[in-house]
């Protein structure tokens, strides 16, 4: 067995039940278990998915669920999703997410801020890890989550796929977020993100594919078919070019990572 497979890694937001792996999820499981990745957090986009992500998780003890509403799909959001997601809460172990803000995004804002809130609201009452989707509205977000902290205590957060500045990291990390990088982390023309990866404590870093979007720009024209998908396989290039970031050792660098995703998700997963 070689250095890699000795390795735990840990793929801190994907999107197993993408119909995009139809026909593919066992393939793709077995792909990962084979790579090392020990541990997935699978979130959900809409309501329509959240069996999909819970059977997925029940197949694997490696999948860990999120339950959530994506902003792109907040105005599918049905009359009394809130209680259906509390129930589940009640019942299951599972996180919360995909929620998030998006300004590009055709849904309204204030249908956006309605269902965030709604999703953070719940993450801080039964004690479960958020992930947080963001494009463009990092200002209201940070916002949000001040005032939130300002009337009780926050949940454990993740912004997944972070893409914004330096000063919006800091501001993050001393609201007790981790900062989450993909696997585009590594493309060409990223510069900018990678020196904010550099100064993201490594204490506050997880890292993802967010598979099967953003597949790295190296593997784009690798001949894995005309409609190539990322997944969670793809992971450990990842974590050897954010450990050379840090002048980590590999080794100590995913010890550190997978410990990271462990207190993120400790209200579900045990130490």
């Amino acid at each position: 067995m070689n250095e890699m497979n000795q390795l735990n890694y840990l793929d801190s937001h994907l999107h197993l039940q993408d119909h995009r792996f139809i026909g593919s999820r066992e393939a793709v499981l077995l792909r990962a278990r084979e790579a090392g990745v020990s541990r997935m957090y699978c979130n959900a986009t809409r309501e329509d998915d959240w069996q999909e992500v819970l059977l997925l998780a029940a197949r694997s003890p490696a999948v860990v669920p999120f339950l959530g509403i994506h902003p792109w799909f907040a105005d599918t959001a049905g009359t009394g999703w809130e209680n259906r997601l509390k129930h589940f809460l009640a019942l299951l172990l599972c996180g919360i997410g995909e929620a998030g803000l998006d300004r590009k995004c055709p849904v309204d804002m204030q249908r956006q801020l309605e269902v965030f809130q709604n999703q953070l609201q719940l993450a801080a009452e039964f004690r479960r890890p958020l992930a947080i989707h963001c494009l463009g509205c990092w200002g209201s977000l940070v916002d949000l989550l001040e005032q939130q902290k300002n009337r009780a205590p926050l949940p454990t957060i993740m912004i997944h796929a972070f893409s914004g500045s330096l000063e919006m990291m800091h501001r993050l990390v001393r609201l007790g977020c981790w900062i989450s990088f993909s696997t585009a982390l590594s493309d060409p023309g990223r510069e900018p993100l990678q020196r904010v990866a550099q100064e993201t404590p490594v204490d506050r870093l997880l890292l993802e594919t967010d598979a099967p979007d953003q597949l790295p720009a190296v593997l784009k024209t690798s001949g894995q078919g005309d409609r190539p998908c990322n997944e969670p396989a793809n992971i450990p290039a990842l974590y050897r070019f954010a450990a050379n970031l840090h002048h980590m050792d590999l080794q100590d660098f995913c010890r550190q990572v997978w410990q990271n995703g462990t207190l993120y998700t400790h209200p579900m997963l045990p130490r």
